[in-house]
């Protein structure tokens, strides 16, 4: 559905959590509730994932879009809009999603660009692109399509891939639900709820199909990308490559580490707040033409010198060709020290030996051990080419450039002390906004109860320094104790009405549960289940944070709450800028003092608003209450 048109700017409320009150929650992994659609990042963001690629007999056909007639575009949907190929394409939409980082996106490359189109008709986009000269695949009953892609999926959309012997027997009548199962040429480019954060994970993403039953030993073939949608973002493709499949191969795809065993994978954890079990597992395929037998997925698990801690495996299995399997297994867990622990799957058959690629064989989680942080995020810890990156901040909702609150959950199995926050920064921060930390508990924020506190902390000013780190730190007023429960870390962005905008790394790299990263977004009072693992981390090192404290001003305001006047002293001798701000982070009044002196509030609403003080010895923020 689309929103009113006074908010058609690609705003979308698609289900809003009501009526939750339960302290914790239990999630497998594999569900998920889609939240508040947002603008893409546009940071230069993301790293490729594992190249699980295989290693197939023959190419039969490839084209890397450096010659744009060798393909047809056309569209019959509600707007003039086609596919582009060339070289430099971005899009051109509201809210731009990067270019594919192909391997020869120098030379070309394919571009649909529905954000560009502002369709906003409601009526679907029908918009294709074939191959102008048909392929033969005679001889070779067995192939696969591989190409290379970067997409971000808005609302109502789908992304097609489509094979023909003819040239003719084009489906019309697509929609981004329709049932495909009847129709064995038409294939999912991603499978609906593959894209749970609607981007997706890679750039490039490789996609491998098997479209045997559709094209294979055929004299000529045609292949055509299909997008079918109201008012998406932007897909990219390049260097398509039709092969012969392999007879055997096997895949591990992916693997995971569950320490709560209710689907969370914290990337740093206290040693205290492990259970005393783990959920292992992962998904394999069998993407080989040939049954195999004997397949069997082995987990262990090592520290950092390489010393085994837990090892699993499960029991032999036959798997005909194309089917996939799970692995999903408790097992103890020994104490733990400090340190990075690795997990390893391999999947294998007694026709392993057989398989021309063995490198994609296998998949790879680490995490970290440590008393001083606890993360959901594991950014900078994972294996080398798994990391996988996007951001949401204070410009990804037009109507909510401050005040918007993003949520990072952790279960509490042991109480601890938190002394406040940090938060990993996306490159294009601009320095000028400011964040506030907050601790909640579980049940306030799923009820969009956010205002109920457990600690906060002082609004802190970005910096450029903090930009150019990457990383925050932010303390609580005081220290909090939790106790075992279920929480939520929360951070609250404000821009300055666009000034600063802030945006927070959301590492994508491990599939998370629906609600482990949450918005609230203050324009409608409502907490949505976006966000994969926002990296606002507890800090939990006493002594962290003592050097953030240095340049930091006390405000003393008085009397607090007020009618209208308030004295603020001005600490040192320098002179001082005072200013005070509304709840949306707007400058209403600005006054430069070298001493004490009195604010008049009294032509302001009742209301809560921010004093900030700022001299050479530093800066200082404090709420004042209007009655």
């Amino acid at each position: 559905n689309q929103p009113p048109h006074h908010m058609i700017e690609h705003r979308l409320a698609l289900l809003v959590l009501l009526g939750l009150s339960v302290p914790t929650y239990a999630q497998d992994r594999t569900s998920g509730v889609q939240g508040r659609t947002e603008k893409p990042s546009l940071d230069p963001r993301v790293t490729p994932g594992p190249a699980n690629q295989g290693a197939p007999r023959v190419d039969l056909w490839s084209d890397d879009f450096s010659t744009p007639g060798n393909w047809v575009v056309g569209e019959t949907g509600a707007i003039d809009l086609n596919w582009q190929i060339g070289t430099g394409l971005s899009s051109q939409g509201d809210y731009p999603t990067p270019a594919i980082l192909s391997t020869t996106a120098d030379n070309g490359y394919a571009m649909y660009d529905s954000d560009a189109g502002n369709n906003n008709t409601g009526s679907s986009e029908y918009a294709f692109m074939t191959n102008a000269t048909p392929f033969s695949t005679a001889g070779y009953p067995n192939v696969i399509i591989e190409f290379q892609t970067q997409y971000r999926r808005y609302n109502n959309e789908q992304t097609y891939l489509i094979v023909s012997t003819n040239n003719t027997d084009w489906p019309t009548d697509l929609t981004p639900t329709s049932d495909i199962s009847g129709l064995p040429n038409v294939y999912h480019v991603f499978v609906p709820g593959e894209l749970t954060q609607g981007v997706s994970p890679s750039n490039p993403e490789i996609r491998r199909i098997n479209i045997s039953a559709s094209a294979g030993d055929q004299p000529q073939v045609w292949v055509r990308f299909l997008f079918v949608g109201v008012w998406g973002y932007t897909w990219y493709v390049d260097d398509v490559k039709v092969r012969e499949q392999p007879a055997y191969e096997l895949i591990m795809e992916d693997g995971f580490l569950s320490h709560t065993s209710d689907g969370e994978e914290f990337g740093r954890i206290p040693a205290d707040q492990l259970n005393t079990t783990m959920r292992v597992g992962g998904t394999f395929i069998n993407f080989g033409y040939e049954d195999m037998t004997n397949v069997t997925v082995a987990m262990e698990l090592r520290d950092g010198s390489e010393n085994l801690v837990v090892d699993a495996s499960t029991n032999p299995v036959g798997m005909a060709a194309g089917t996939d399997g799970t692995m999903d297994q408790s097992v103890n867990l020994p104490a733990l020290g400090d340190g990075f622990y690795t997990g390893s799957f391999l999947v294998a058959a007694a026709e392993t030996d057989s398989e021309e690629d063995q490198t994609n064989n296998s998949y790879l989680r680490r995490f970290e051990v440590t008393p001083l942080r606890y993360s959901l995020d594991g950014l900078g810890n994972h294996p080398e080419g798994y990391e996988s990156t996007t951001s949401t901040g204070s410009n990804s909702f037009l109507e909510d450039p401050d005040g918007l609150m993003l949520f990072t959950y952790y279960p509490i199995r042991q109480s601890i002390t938190v002394y406040g926050l940090e938060v990993a920064l996306a490159s294009n921060t601009v320095e000028g906004g400011f964040m506030i930390a907050s601790m909640h508990d579980t049940a306030s924020v799923l009820a969009d109860n956010v205002g109920d506190l457990l600690a906060e902390g002082q609004p802190t000013d970005i910096t450029a320094e903090d930009i150019e780190n990457g990383l925050i730190t932010m303390l609580f007023d005081d220290p909090v104790t939790l106790s075992p429960e279920g929480y939520y870390a929360g951070v609250a962005l404000f821009s300055n009405t666009g000034a600063g905008h802030i945006r927070v790394v959301d590492d994508l790299t491990v599939p998370q549960p629906a609600l482990a990263s949450m918005i609230y977004l203050p324009s409608d009072n409502t907490t949505y289940t976006n966000g994969n693992a926002f990296a606002i981390r507890l800090l939990t090192d006493p002594s962290i944070g003592m050097a953030e404290q240095q340049g930091t001003l006390e405000v003393a305001l008085y009397p607090n709450p007020t009618n209208g006047l308030v004295t603020v002293r001005v600490p040192g001798q320098e002179v001082a800028t005072l200013e005070v701000l509304d709840g949306m982070g707007r400058t209403l009044l600005t006054k430069r003092s070298n001493g004490n002196t009195t604010l008049d509030l009294r032509h302001l609403a009742k209301g809560m608003y921010l004093v900030r003080l700022s001299n050479a010895m530093g800066i200082g923020v404090q709420r004042i209450v209007l009655e």
